[in-house]
């Protein structure tokens, strides 16, 4: 059946009395009650929660909390430090990295900055199948402490070339990070909860990876010590680091819901019915070839894939250039790097807001269009204003930074929420942060090393452009889900085979 298949008119008949809402008894009599929305009456839930205690409920998320979204958070915080130290590096001791490994030479530096996304990309899909078979606990750690390894090898680099080669191996090892926590964090909460669970993941790994450039900064003094230039001893320190935390990760990461330990059967079951009841795929399905060709026939999730495409394409390049940006604007080498925290740590507070009310509204549409607009403004505050006025321009970098931040997990979430069955989610998890790996390719050759005087125009531009189309796009998803939402409540198709489903936008 396709996501929009016609039915008949009179398939949204009054349900019967059976249906009505009551409080369960017994595991048995919550899973009949889940298992309704697959009856030839099937019943939609305004509430996902009818029947449970609200504090039971609450209980159950608070538990989840705890343990699912910090753990994912802390590696995901490592990942992003991990790949992107390689411009507080090249900053660091009066630019040492350059000298050492030729990277001011040609486009030897834009190079190492792109290759990470080659692997990052191609083996994004397949990892999502590894991470089904082995389980969140050993697929993600396991990678999580062999990038670690490779970034304490970048620490002993001779050459530029082997700085490219070893960024192409970070890059197959992280690929399996963001998009198993898209998809383990999208089996464990409702729609209603996915944008505020993204973003506190998102936002709290970015907050502390903003640290990152202090920290550089801070280990860059260890300049000399044991004959080794300071930034090879960012990398061996900051891969010790990664190592830990892959420990920590076959630890303390949780699995799916349905091998959860923390959690006792009957409290199992109310994540399970929450989630049926809100999309109708607690279910896990495997992906296979034949589904993954019939996802990729879908333009939906393509549409998507650039509009995340645009916001990672700012998000890297800030975080690859802002130092020399900010060099710049007139700040000096030791400045570029501690200036380059408050961005990353100031975004989290409107961050968080902004995610809590699309989840409060549904209206996921317009917090997009909100976050991709300062994003443009931010982006020609810093670019275009003049240099002698510095604050203005920093701020601007406030707001562009702010705006792609915020726009990750929000387009992630709203993608989330815009599907069903497990083996799409994966899919489509995994295809939007390829096209995030996309964006990244994009910042290392649009933002180009001859450009750099000139202020990166070529890229600053393209950054404008792509984002004004996610307010387009963002715009257009608006108008068609509500159409086919109407058309939903008319009984003309079905939504994503699913009777009771709806958009959000």
């Amino acid at each position: 059946m396709s996501a929009q298949q016609p039915i008949r008119n009179d398939s949204h008949d009054t349900v019967d009395e059976k249906f009505k809402a009551k409080h369960f008894e017994s595991i048995e009599e919550a899973r009949d009650s889940a298992s309704e929305i697959n009856d030839s009456t099937p019943r939609t839930y305004a509430d996902i929660d009818e029947g449970f205690d609200p504090k039971v409920v609450l209980a159950i998320v608070r538990k989840i909390d705890l343990r699912v979204i910090p753990v994912l958070a802390l590696m995901y915080c490592i990942s992003l430090i991990d790949r992107t130290n390689l411009s507080m590096a090249r900053a660091a001791n009066d630019k040492a990295m350059n000298k050492e490994l030729q990277l001011d030479v040609g486009n030897h530096y834009s190079l190492a900055t792109m290759i990470f996304f080659i692997p990052y990309i191609i083996l994004e899909i397949p990892s999502q199948i590894g991470l089904r078979y082995f389980g969140p606990k050993i697929w993600l750690s396991l990678s999580c402490f062999l990038w670690g390894v490779v970034m304490m090898c970048f620490g002993f680099l001779n050459s530029w070339q082997g700085l490219v080669g070893l960024r192409a191996l970070l890059g197959a090892f992280e690929s399996t990070l963001f998009p198993g926590a898209a998809y383990l964090i999208a089996c464990w909460y409702p729609r209603k909860q996915m944008a505020t669970r993204n973003t506190a993941f998102y936002f709290s790994s970015t907050a502390v990876g903003g640290l990152s450039s202090i920290l550089a900064w801070g280990i860059s003094q260890m300049h000399g010590t044991a004959g080794k230039s300071g930034w090879r001893w960012i990398f061996i320190l900051e891969g010790l680091m990664t190592i830990m935390i892959g420990i920590i990760g076959f630890i303390f990461l949780q699995e799916f819901p349905d091998r959860a330990k923390f959690l006792t059967e009957e409290e199992k079951e109310i994540v399970r019915t929450r989630i049926e009841r809100d999309r109708g795929d607690a279910t896990h399905d495997p992906l296979t070839l034949a589904k993954m060709r019939e996802y990729a026939m879908e333009p939906q999730p393509w549409i998507f894939g650039i509009m995340f495409m645009a916001t990672t394409l700012s998000a890297y390049s800030m975080a690859y250039f802002l130092p020399t940006i900010l060099q710049g604007m007139g700040f000096s080498n030791m400045l570029s790097q501690l200036l380059y925290a408050p961005p990353k740590i100031w975004a989290i507070f409107p961050g968080m807001f902004l995610a809590y009310w699309c989840d409060k509204t549904r209206q996921r549409a317009a917090s997009v269009m909100f976050s991709a607009t300062i994003l443009v403004i931010g982006t020609i505050m810093f670019s275009q204003l003049k240099n002698n006025q510095k604050e203005a321009r920093y701020a601007g970098t406030f707001l562009a930074y702010g705006g792609a931040t915020m726009n990750v997990p929000l387009v992630l979430s709203w993608t989330q929420t815009s599907i069903r069955s497990q083996s799409k989610r994966a899919f489509t998890a995994a295809l939007l942060v390829a096209w995030g790996g996309v964006g990244g390719i994009l910042a290392g050759v649009l933002f180009m090393q001859e450009e750099a005087k000139q202020g990166y125009p070529t890229g600053i531009w393209s950054t404008v452009g792509l984002n004004s189309f996610v307010v387009v796009a963002a715009a257009g998803f608006k108008i068609w889900f509500a159409r086919q939402n109407r058309r939903a409540d008319a009984g003309e198709i079905i939504l994503q085979d699913h009777p009771g489903f709806r958009y959000q936008a």
